[in-house]
């Protein structure tokens, strides 16, 4: 990457993170990632941050603990095989690179300033950010980075809520893409709100997002129409109104049955083969520019499943990425 000052921004994942067999013939994903920040290889399309922060959860009045969700996302991700049985295709050794976590020490504008600057760099130098959060607030600062490289940007946002409250007298996890709308780094046109789902949202809220161009797609329309029918609709919309488009899985938007660890969980939501398809999906489309996950609660958690469920979205959207 082109350093800017950002290794001042970074403290490195732990090592004991990194799974191993110390078996040629079992890799794993600890075996390949890279790990250095300031050697990054050739081969290396995308670029995962950490950001072990829950402090927009607990200004918007959610249950804390989501800092704790970056190590465990980590934890099962470099446990899994690179094989991708689906397509016969092995994620190249040092195709990942796991640059570290943004230093937290501070308020939450001084991380978020972290953040998008490092998001900023990865983006410049030809990267895909995967960020691990983290509360949703995360994704403020990640689009305002990509969009110092890319332009304006659209956005899918797979969640049960809309999370675009005024940041008044603060910015949390309920107000990322009502900054960002305000502040004109993400179309309002070319953002989709996916599985939103009722009574779990203020009218005053989806009536602003709609009067601004916004598109909120349902989780009963979903159910009626068909999963893969409406991500494509999606995809077609936010395409038709920008060129590029990030990605923002909100796991607290899939059921609680599939994901109990999330900060503020729903008893309906998407099925964890949903998330898994549309984080595969985000990763194939050349278009998409970044991902982040957001919301995992490990203090919530039941045999780490949430963390797991993340952990293989993430690695099915590197996949999606493998595949371009």
């Amino acid at each position: 990457m082109a350093d800017h000052g950002i290794a001042s921004h970074l403290t490195p994942p732990d090592p004991a993170l990194f799974f191993s067999k110390n078996d040629p013939g079992d890799p794993r994903m600890g075996d390949l990632v890279t790990r250095d920040a300031t050697s990054i290889p050739p081969a290396a399309r995308v670029a995962i941050i950490g950001v072990p922060q829950d402090i927009g959860v607990e200004r918007n009045g959610g249950r804390v603990g989501a800092a704790g969700a970056p190590e465990q996302i980590r934890r099962w991700l470099y446990r899994l095989t690179p094989y991708d049985i689906e397509t016969s295709r092995m994620i190249p050794d040092g195709f990942v690179v796991d640059i570290g976590n943004i230093d937290c020490v501070g308020e939450l504008e001084q991380i978020h300033e972290r953040l998008s600057a490092v998001v900023a760099d990865v983006c410049a130098s030809g990267l895909v950010p995967i960020v691990l959060g983290g509360g949703h607030d995360i994704t403020y600062a990640t689009i305002t980075g990509a969009a110092r490289a890319h332009g304006p940007l659209g956005a899918i946002n797979l969640d049960a809520h809309l999370d675009v409250r005024p940041p008044e007298p603060a910015r949390n996890s309920g107000t990322p893409f009502r900054m960002l709308i305000d502040e004109g780094s993400l179309v309002a046109g070319a953002f989709i709100e996916y599985g939103i789902q009722s009574f779990a949202n203020a009218a005053s809220h989806a009536a602003w997002l709609v009067e601004k161009g916004g598109r909120i797609i349902t989780l009963e329309e979903i159910r009626a129409r068909g999963f893969a029918k409406m991500l494509a609709t999606a995809w077609q919309i936010a395409t038709s109104n920008a060129e590029r488009i990030y990605g923002s899985l909100d796991i607290d938007g899939v059921r609680a049955a599939d994901a109990p660890g999330v900060s503020a969980a729903m008893p309906d939501g998407f099925s964890a083969e949903e998330l898994f398809a549309a984080a595969r999906q985000l990763g194939r489309r050349t278009a998409t520019v970044g991902l982040d996950v957001v919301e995992v609660n490990p203090l919530f958690d039941r045999d780490g499943i949430t963390a797991k469920l993340a952990a293989h979205a993430v690695l099915r959207f590197i996949a999606g990425v493998a595949e371009r």
